[in-house]
């Protein structure tokens, strides 16, 4: 799924060392956008225009909308190692119906990759 970082031969082998640099940054990017949906969860019209233009980029990059949940074991265990005794079953439960909303609106800007998304103009304002 990541050809740039990992590559893997028809043996299903590595051809070359992982790029962990890349891979990192990935992780690091992926998680913050998990961070920045839960804390936009109020905006909805933001939150969903921002996964519909990330899923349009997605789409530019030739990623396909059934891999995005080729994902969600990795993250799984990533939250399960990260939250030990506290990633409880409602909270893996939650965290699930989460990302399943992400692929869910990343896959509609995916389908749609030519309509035309301001997302200067979808600004968010926290409740406090």
């Amino acid at each position: 799924m990541f050809p740039k970082m990992i590559r893997m031969n028809e043996s299903n082998q590595l051809e070359w060392d992982v790029d962990k640099d890349m891979l990192q940054k990935h992780a690091v990017t992926v998680m913050e956008g998990l961070g920045a949906a839960v804390e936009t969860l109020h905006d909805s019209h933001f939150l969903n225009t921002v996964l519909f233009a990330l899923g349009q980029t997605h789409h530019k990059r030739n990623i396909r909308p059934c891999m995005l949940k080729k994902m969600w074991p990795s993250l799984h265990f990533g939250l399960g190692a990260a939250l030990g005794e506290g990633y409880t079953r409602e909270v893996s439960l939650a965290w699930r119906k989460l990302y399943s909303y992400i692929c869910l609106q990343m896959r509609h800007g995916m389908n749609n990759p030519d309509v035309e998304v301001d997302v200067t103009r979808a600004v968010s304002v926290k409740v406090t």
